[in-house]
């Protein structure tokens, strides 16, 4: 249960697909010095989050969750291609 509130909490950051509806909005809103922040700082800092804590605090939960993680990758990856596509 700590390994997901972890890893949802990252993924709002990241953001992932199911979570990630609030960036575009933020993007659109925001001054160039701010999208420099939240492009460069924030986006990475969920990544970063994600390694750091989730992996390495939960080692056994990371490879039971694997499937998971890999098919949320994949919906975002044609997920994004569908967007760019349109």
């Amino acid at each position: 249960m700590l390994w997901l509130a972890f890893f949802a909490s990252f993924s709002v950051k990241v953001p992932m697909v199911p979570v990630h509806i609030w960036l575009p909005e933020a993007h659109v809103e925001v001054l160039t010095a701010g999208f420099v922040i939240l492009a460069g700082i924030f986006l990475k800092l969920g990544t970063y989050g994600f390694l750091r804590f989730s992996v390495l605090m939960f080692p056994g939960v990371i490879l039971y969750f694997t499937l998971f993680i890999y098919t949320l990758s994949v919906i975002a990856i044609i997920y994004t291609l569908l967007t760019t596509i349109r």
